[in-house]
């Protein structure tokens, strides 16, 4: 591997939250090309460890997640946007509008810090989507694009044929960032995939949409995310068979994600046995799953331990979203070793083969969603086979191979615009 001490060489990261477990700036860091991480609330591991017997239990799991091994000295944070950021988040009776201008100016605050501080120190600069328009205004030449989910007018296109579709589902897909936000903030979002030198995307889905709205395809690279395959894993012993298909949902629970026509799909195998479990946080109303109370268990909250067993008490894991820039729930299903259920409108399509690992369909296909399940109940020799084969598929997805393709990805677009002369060439070091 590489190092490059040169700030030319070197690039400011741009993100909040704990965005992809911190491996994009972990990349850049192992590799010796992180300059600085400009992000809204992070708790060094050094701190955390010193400090932690007298950081109450609620916010010392808050800081945990915002944790990562990087030195404090690379990450430049601004903690009074992320607490506030996180505070309006959790406080669900603070109205959306306020939620939303909170989150955007916190954005916009550090997309601007991103882009001043690498136009100052004459570093690179990589922003994920949401913060780039401003950090590109700032930061002058050659600005690379991690665009985390789909085109926004592709996804906007999508939530409004949702919309006239379901008009039931209307309150949650209303606060879908992409029908959500002002015109003029949509347009931002839109600049930042029109204004980029290259862009990294998680699957082809997200990278089909930014060529259906005029990205040049030889800019866009594609990198899936990797899974921690110690804390999902299958199940140490097989479960006993009781005869029924239990069935696991795991994501926001609203119709952006599908959930509608997955229980049309049940209604259509009211004579499977079979049971669904479903985590995450409630944002549709719960009325729709009134019907099905006998066949569907609702989990808002579940721990991380907790969701790690229910993935291992499962035998097929459900995922019909309508647009996902990737689905890390996919990855951590198949690492348990579950076959998955998905559409094409996710990175399932980058992830498996059909057949093999799971299923692809299209989105707001009732009919082949019914139909795979209930092979799944009619074949379990076959699923477990399929299983097994999951668990081998996710074993190719490690962060450590994100890791190697976002510094591919970075030195790569560093190279094409650095002028070679032996000043340059000089400062490559080999560790």
């Amino acid at each position: 591997m590489q190092t490059h001490p040169s700030n030319q060489w070197q690039f400011v990261l741009v993100h909040g939250g704990a965005r992809d477990s911190y491996q994009v700036a972990l990349a850049l860091h192992e590799a010796g090309l992180l300059r600085t991480l400009v992000t809204d609330l992070f708790a060094s591991e050094t701190a955390l460890q010193r400090w932690s017997r007298f950081i109450p239990p609620g916010l010392r799991s808050l800081l945990e997640a915002r944790s990562a091994p990087l030195p404090s000295t690379h990450v430049q944070q601004h903690a009074i946007a992320g607490l506030l950021a996180v505070a309006l988040e959790r406080w669900r009776h603070v109205p959306f509008a306020l939620r939303r201008s909170a989150r955007r100016l916190s954005d916009r605050r550090l997309g601007r810090a991103a882009g001043h501080l690498a136009a100052s120190t004459g570093s690179r600069l990589l922003a994920y989507s949401y913060f780039a328009a401003p950090a590109f205004s700032a930061a002058g030449s050659a600005p690379l694009l991690f665009q985390v989910h789909p085109h926004p007018l592709t996804v906007r296109r999508i939530l409004h044929d949702e919309r006239a579709l379901h008009p039931q589902c209307a309150s949650s897909l209303d606060q879908e960032w992409e029908l959500a936000l002002p015109e003029h903030d949509l347009k931002t979002l839109i600049r930042e995939s029109e204004t980029a030198h290259a862009y990294i995307v998680a699957s082809s889905f997200t990278q089909n949409s930014l060529i259906e709205h005029g990205v040049p395809a030889h800019r866009i690279t594609v990198v899936p995310y990797g899974v921690d395959l110690q804390r999902f894993h299958p199940r140490p012993a097989p479960r006993l068979h009781d005869g029924i298909l239990r069935l696991l949902f795991v994501g926001r629970i609203n119709q952006r994600k599908g959930l509608l026509y997955l229980l049309q799909a049940l209604s259509q195998l009211s004579d499977v046995n079979l049971h669904l479990t479903i985590c995450g946080r409630v944002v549709d109303d719960l009325q729709l799953f009134r019907p099905f109370a006998d066949r569907i268990t609702l989990r808002p909250s579940v721990s991380a331990k907790e969701l790690a067993a229910a993935y291992q008490q499962a035998d097929l894991f459900v995922f019909p979203s309508l647009a996902e820039g990737f689905g890390q729930v996919l990855l951590e299903a198949l690492a348990s070793g579950l076959p998955i259920l998905s559409t094409t409108h996710t990175a399932a399509p980058d992830l498996i083969e059909d057949g093999v690992h799971g299923w692809i369909v299209p989105p707001r296909d009732v009919d082949q969603l019914a139909h795979r399940i209930r092979w799944a109940s009619e074949h379990r020799d076959d699923l477990h086979t399929m299983a097994a084969a999951a668990r081998s598929r996710a074993e190719l997805y490690t962060w450590q191979r994100f890791r190697a393709g976002v510094v591919q990805f970075a030195l790569q677009h560093a190279r094409a615009t650095v002028a070679t002369s032996p000043a340059s060439d000089a400062e490559l070091v080999q560790v």
